[in-house]
């Protein structure tokens, strides 16, 4: 026990030395100092090469937008003029392909008219007096796509057909 009375007496002693402490005032001139100090090394230790390519990415930059905004103009200026609209130029390439008008007064103007190949297969080799020749059967979808631009209608039609070719075979 009297080794914790012995430890609680200093315990009390450092408490009352560390009250007695007073913190001691700052030198802000030191740290001004210092600080200046510090900003002169820093300044001194980047190169002014490091500092060269910025300064000129700025104007390259600049060079760089006026340039391709000139190009723009030069490429796309006639969209941005409104000389023509979109709707224009297609009822414009459409026009001269017209049908007359019927009785129903509607006139449709045909838009296109595309085939698509779906399927290939092999119909086996055939003998003919020519020699040894090779079947195929396609098989293609057609798409036609017609326009009424009175009453903005649109009629799109798909017909499946199929199709036979004979290649001829190489002998030796």
């Amino acid at each position: 026990m009297s080794e914790d009375a012995n430890k609680h007496e200093k315990d009390e002693e450092l408490e009352a030395l560390l009250k007695k402490l007073v913190p001691a005032p700052l030198q802000f001139d030191l740290l001004t100092e210092l600080h200046r100090d510090y900003e002169r090394i820093a300044d001194e230790e980047t190169p002014v090469s490091d500092r060269i390519p910025w300064l000129r990415l700025i104007p390259l930059t600049l060079v760089s937008a006026i340039a391709m905004a000139g190009f723009g103009y030069v490429q796309f200026g006639e969209r941005f003029a409104g000389t023509a609209s979109p709707a224009e130029e297609t009822v414009a390439v459409a026009a001269p392909v017209t049908v007359p008008a019927r009785e129903g007064g509607t006139q449709f103007v045909p838009v296109s008219a595309q085939g698509y190949l779906l399927n290939t297969s092999s119909g086996g080799v055939i003998q003919t007096d020519e020699g040894p020749r090779q079947r195929l059967n396609l098989e293609f979808e057609d798409a036609y796509h017609w326009h009424d631009p009175a009453s903005g209608t649109n009629i799109r039609l798909f017909q499946p057909r199929s199709e036979e070719v004979i290649v001829p075979l190489q002998t030796d």
